[in-house]
């Protein structure tokens, strides 16, 4: 199954790569290099289920905000350096842990300058998405708050529904 992640993170970072983002030919090779030894010795072709992890969400990019694409972006790029610290820790070779080093600044590089954390919404969304859904207590706590929640997530869809209304009546004048 990581060699099936592994497999969609590169080539997602490849996307990236072709995207208007300029990325340094050592990276490059370091991530050709890094396919060379993860996914070419792979021999179970039941690996690759054609479920991509991160392509399709990408592919709905364009049709969120601006803010919304930059969280999403940067929770994306959280989860590769996440991924490649594992792929770091269980390499035994050290090129391919120094390889991994490279990848993995060059992505936190690119998520500081570009995707930087504001208002602490994306430590939120990922704490969020650590919820341990089989914990007792976190089922308590949700049944405590789902009331409030929902009420919250209420108002919201009542705001963005009266945007869309006023937007439309504006396009019409």
């Amino acid at each position: 199954m990581r060699i099936l992640f592994l497999g969609i993170c590169f080539l997602t970072f490849e996307w990236m790569a072709n995207s208007e983002a300029f990325l340094p030919e050592n990276t490059k090779k370091c991530i050709d290099k890094l396919n060379d030894h993860y996914v070419s010795n792979i021999k179970d072709d039941s690996l690759y289920d054609g479920h991509p992890i991160f392509l399709k969400k990408l592919e709905h990019l364009t049709k969120n905000t601006e803010s919304e694409q930059k969280l999403l972006m940067r929770i994306i790029l959280d989860a590769y350096n996440r991924i490649f610290t594992q792929m770091k820790n269980e390499a035994q070779d050290v090129s391919v842990q120094n390889q991994l080093n490279n990848v993995k600044d060059n992505l936190n590089k690119m998520k500081e300058h570009y995707f930087p954390d504001k208002n602490d919404l994306n430590k939120y969304a990922i704490e969020v998405l650590a919820l341990k859904e089989s914990d007792p207590l976190v089922q308590r706590k949700a049944l405590f708050e789902v009331e409030r929640v929902y009420n919250e997530a209420a108002n919201l869809a009542q705001n963005h529904r009266r945007r869309r209304q006023a937007k439309e009546k504006h396009s019409f004048k």
